[in-house]
């Protein structure tokens, strides 16, 4: 028994030196000073055409009666106005839905590139500060709906082009830019390009689109900055959940009525998640935040051989950004019932939007719920859909060009993959490139997300020029 005792004894020490000695080599070794080729880049006057871009209302509403199409075409003549370079030397096509696309021969054809934004916007709501179509610098910020989303990227990706051509610029391999007009909607502007693409054989080596930014105090524990590059886009599928039942006068209720039928399948869901599970790109991006950790934290991340099944519990837990990451999400998103306070509705319905993780199908899903719900009156049908995209590999050449622009401009900053949760137009060209990067680069602080689809969107000047800088570094490697 004692000989047992001190072999246990020599095992957990043994354990110990190795998860600290794990820990202790657990390094972050990016070169975090990097300065790039100098390119000596140039502001141009981006704020003033991103201003002019700004003061036009080309607004997407799900009602697309209520669009006002002359807004369109007033953006277009004014993008044209403002760059006229762009236009002269690259091939120019307008979609029938208003989307824009650009080709710039390159050297070679092999590994082209696309550049991707959208210029239409959400509605706005009353409540803001300033004029959301002000496009003008007020104390050191530019206010204005589409400032962060993403006006702001089109207009730095076209200023930078505009600049290079001027100097003869010739990208080693063809350029793409294609510009959404009903991003906001899910529209089928970026597919319909996509599909145009594959008939013509273009197949994408990158796609750049929005995503992830520049942001402060991105996880626990870490103080650096940390550029965020999506790159594997969750999937997404409406379902209805539909009952009908006794109704009746609200003076002499019946137990257990749709509305309470309803409510019950909900909080079964609610309290009833998708399994978690943590895949290739969160698994780094644990790695990478992991080695630039406070200590404590730094030995769990660093020792995932031992902590990984306690971590894929935990992360579901700590918050709903971290629990989006490794599961399939539920949000009830409409509910309706009666239309009369005296009236108990006969037909009662919830929407639940789901935000499929890459390990889940739309069909495991549909299973799940009718499992949960445990109310086989309970119709659920399928509404708009798409499935999670690939993974683009965080190892590859294409990832590791923009992982270099970002390190460039952006000195100090951390730069991690990370599983996009919200949508986008890059979804629809998974279908024709391995690599498709959702990033927008800019330093947004906490506060000013807060306008993306809200109140008071707005950029600063610095963060904007820094923009500028790294499309015009990244120009540079394509």
């Amino acid at each position: 028994m004692p000989e047992l005792l001190y072999v246990l004894g020599g095992l957990v020490v043994l354990l110990i030196i190795v998860i600290l000695v794990k820990t202790l080599t657990f390094k972050d070794k990016t070169n975090f000073k990097t300065q790039g080729q100098d390119i000596q880049w140039e502001k141009d006057d981006i704020v003033y055409k991103l201003g002019e871009l700004i003061k036009i209302p080309t607004i997407s509403y799900e009602d697309t009666s209520l669009i006002d199409f002359t807004q369109y075409e007033r953006y277009i003549e004014k993008v044209k106005e403002l760059y006229p370079n762009v236009f002269k030397y690259c091939e120019y096509e307008q979609t029938k839905d208003y989307a824009l696309i650009f080709k710039l021969k390159g050297e070679s054809s092999e590994k082209p590139t696309v550049l991707m934004a959208h210029y239409d916007v959400v509605p706005v709501t009353e409540g803001w500060e300033h004029d959301p179509f002000l496009g003008e610098v007020v104390d050191g910020y530019l206010y204005g709906r589409g400032t962060l989303d993403t006006k702001n990227t089109m207009a730095c990706v076209l200023s930078s082009l505009e600049t290079a051509l001027e100097k003869g610029y010739v990208p080693k391999n063809d350029l793409y830019l294609t510009f959404g007009s009903n991003e906001e909607i899910c529209g089928n502007a970026q597919y319909d390009i996509v599909q145009e693409f594959e008939k013509r054989g273009i197949k994408p080596a990158l796609v750049f689109d929005e995503g992830g930014g520049v942001l402060q105090n991105a996880f626990p524990g870490v103080t650096k900055d940390t550029a965020f590059l999506g790159v594997v886009e969750k999937g997404m599928v409406n379902f209805k959940l539909s009952l009908d039942g006794n109704g009746g006068h609200s003076s002499s209720p019946r137990k257990n009525g749709p509305a309470i039928r309803m409510a019950k399948a909900l909080v079964r869901l609610e309290k009833n998640p998708m399994k978690p599970k943590i895949i290739k790109t969160v698994d780094e991006t644990l790695r990478v935040m992991g080695k630039n950790e406070v200590f404590g934290l730094k030995l769990v991340f660093a020792n995932m051989w031992l902590f990984k099944p306690l971590i894929t519990k935990l992360l579901p837990v700590l918050g709903s950004d971290t629990r989006a990451l490794v599961s399939s999400t539920f949000a009830f998103t409409i509910l309706n019932g009666g239309n009369q306070t005296n009236v108990i509705p006969n037909h009662v319905e919830a929407n639940v939007n789901v935000r499929l993780a890459p390990f889940n199908s739309i069909d495991d899903v549909e299973k799940h719920i009718r499992k949960v719900i445990k109310d086989h009156d309970i119709v659920i049908t399928r509404g708009y859909q798409f499935q999670c995209t690939k993974e683009c590999s965080f190892e590859s050449e294409e990832y590791n060009i923009v992982k270099q622009t970002v390190l460039e401009t952006y000195h100090d900053t951390i730069v991690a993959p990370f599983v996009m949760i919200g949508g986008t137009d890059a979804k629809h060209y998974s279908q024709i490139s391995d690599c498709v990067v959702r990033f927008s680069p800019m330093k947004v602080s906490n506060e000013d997300r807060k306008g993306v689809h809200g109140l008071n969107e707005r950029i600063s000047v610095e963060a904007l020029e820094k923009c500028l800088e790294f499309y015009q570094r990244l120009l540079q490697k394509i």
